[in-house]
C-alpha cells in the first residue's frame, strides 16, 4: 500500500462519516419532534430532551464550520503558493497544522451526535419502560 492510497482511504472514510453524521443530526431532529408536547401556548420539548436538541443542532454546525474552515484554510494556502509563482503541477508541502481546525471540528460533531443519541435513547427507554 501506497502512503497515498492510506491518505484517500482516510478521506473516503472521513467524508463518509460526515454525511452519516449529517443524516442522523437531522433524523434526531424528527425523532425529537416527533415527542414535542404541544402546550397551551404551543409546542414545546419535555425537559430531557433540550439538551439532545442543542447538540444535534451543534453537531450540525460543526459540520458546516468543519467545511468552511477548510474551504477558508486551503483557498488562503492555495492563494498564497499561486502569488508565490507556483505552477499548478508542481509539488509542494503543506504544514500539517493546517488540518487542525477541520479535524476538531470533525471530532467535535461526532461527540456530540454520540452524546445526543445516548440522551435521546436514555429518554426514550424510560418512557416505553
Amino acid at each position: 500500500m501506497k502512503l497515498k492510497e492510506a491518505r484517500d482511504a482516510y478521506y473516503d472514510y472521513s467524508r463518509k462519516a460526515s454525511d452519516i453524521i449529517r443524516y442522523l443530526g437531522l433524523a434526531g431532529l424528527g425523532i425529537i419532534w416527533i415527542f414535542r408536547v404541544q402546550t397551551a401556548n404551543g409546542i414545546s420539548l419535555s425537559k430531557e430532551l433540550t439538551l439532545p436538541t442543542i447538540l444535534l443542532i451543534l453537531s450540525l454546525v460543526l459540520d458546516l464550520l468543519q467545511y468552511i474552515a477548510g474551504t477558508i484554510i486551503w483557498g488562503l494556502f492555495h492563494r498564497s503558493k499561486e502569488k508565490k509563482g507556483v505552477k499548478e503541477n508542481e509539488e509542494i508541502e503543506a504544514p500539517r497544522q493546517l488540518n487542525w481546525p477541520t479535524i476538531i471540528f470533525f471530532w467535535a460533531k461526532f461527540f456530540s451526535i454520540i452524546i445526543a443519541y445516548y440522551l435521546i435513547f436514555s429518554h426514550l427507554f424510560t418512557i416505553f419502560r
